[in-house]
């Protein structure tokens, strides 16, 4: 069953929401942050059922037009639970990097940390990785050879860490023990100097994130 994924640029901060669908009209939204209507036309152009809503973390700009989807399309809200204090100040920080025009939390009916690593959304099989760095509950998304990343990876290099939530040492460890694990050689390269305490260069990430993204590039191709 093929999947199109539509990827809805979105807020002051261009942060890209995803809508997945199969071809049967199925759906799910990845991490909509703002412009709830907007997002909600382009599903009901469709006429696509949406069976959940799922957050990579939970900055304000991912979390934003949560709750009036969640309603609106009666849909479970999936968010790892060690973002949940950040989800709760997500008005706090939006007042002071964006706006004072508050947005409504939602709340979580699925905690990612509870789920087994291989888990199922209505007829969508996904997988999820913990990538602690951008944020403590900042997940990686796996569906059929589509990586939903969220901020833990940007173009060429990694997310930052300088926000609420970040950690750059975690997120290095991120991506060189488990996004980075599909290439052997590089993750043994980055992770030998950075075990020792050396600094890993941004370089070597960009390097090493080309080659994961060309990774997925050839999984959907094939």
């Amino acid at each position: 069953m093929s999947l199109q994924v539509t990827t809805f640029v979105n807020g002051r901060w261009r942060q890209n929401c995803y809508l997945i669908a199969d071809s049967e009209g199925n759906a799910i939204i990845v991490d909509p942050g703002s412009q709830a209507d907007d997002i909600a036309a382009r599903v009901d152009e469709n006429g696509w059922r949406v069976h959940a809503i799922l957050n990579t973390h939970a900055h304000y700009d991912h979390v934003g037009a949560v709750a009036p989807l969640k309603d609106r399309y009666v849909a479970p809200f999936y968010l790892h639970g060690a973002d949940e204090p950040l989800l709760k100040r997500a008005n706090l920080y939006r007042m002071l990097f964006e706006s004072r025009d508050a947005v409504r939390v939602p709340s979580v009916t699925h905690d990612i940390a509870g789920l087994p690593s291989n888990f199922e959304v209505g007829p969508f099989a996904l997988s999820w990785i913990a990538t602690p760095g951008h944020t403590e509950g900042s997940v990686c998304l796996l569906l059929r050879g589509f990586l939903f990343s969220g901020d833990t990876l940007m173009h060429d290099s990694i997310g930052r860490t300088d926000l609420p939530g970040g950690n750059r040492d975690q997120l290095v460890a991120s991506v060189i023990q488990k996004l980075a694990q599909v290439f052997a050689d590089e993750r043994s390269k980055l992770e030998s100097n950075w075990s020792k305490g050396g600094e890993v260069s941004t370089e070597d990430l960009r390097q090493a994130l080309r080659r994961y993204r060309s990774f997925f590039d050839r999984l959907l191709s094939v």
